[in-house]
């Protein structure tokens, strides 16, 4: 399906509010996260991957942002199968802003700048104690969703102590 392109459509797609974390399968099967911010800024691979119908970028982007307009009234967010609740996307897309805006690199640098200010109720959801060996009660994420904000941000666990246990609170 082919949309023509119109310059008011699209303006309205770029200035459309979005802040949505989504995980897709490729055809392969391999696992993509992709943090969706902006329709117009997505890359071509992302649009495919989040927009299979539409034959053409501006096609893809016009059914995409008529997916988001249209379910602008949900309370959750799809993620590789799982439903993230609207707080689950809010505090992970809370946890990458401090990542990005304080400039960090290492998601222990975000845990310690959290921890130092006090910030740990802004996350409850999503929020845990973690043991980490001889290293017991750290604060932190949920597996789950370090997994989530290691693939959007494209970092790994940076070498540390695995983590053998942890407890949400």
């Amino acid at each position: 399906m082919k949309i023509d392109y119109d310059v008011e459509l699209y303006k309205e797609i770029a200035q459309f509010p979005i802040n949505e974390i989504v995980q897709v399968y490729n055809r392969k099967v391999r696992k993509h996260t992709i943090h969706i911010t902006c329709i117009s800024r997505l890359t071509w691979q992302e649009l495919q991957l989040l927009m299979p119908e539409g034959a053409d970028r501006f096609s893809k982007m016009v059914l995409l942002y008529q997916k988001y307009a249209s379910s602008t009234a949900s309370n959750s967010t799809q993620v590789n199968g799982v439903l993230l609740s609207k707080n689950e996307n809010e505090e992970i897309n809370k946890y990458i802003s401090v990542f990005r805006d304080q400039g960090f690199t290492k998601h222990t640098d975000v845990n310690n700048y959290i921890t130092e200010n006090s910030l740990w109720d802004e996350f409850k959801t999503i929020r845990s104690l973690n043991d980490h060996g001889k290293h017991h009660g750290i604060e932190g994420i949920q597996p789950k969703y370090f997994k989530i904000v290691c693939s959007i941000l494209k970092i790994s666990g940076e070498g540390g102590a695995p983590l053998d246990s942890y407890k949400r609170y």
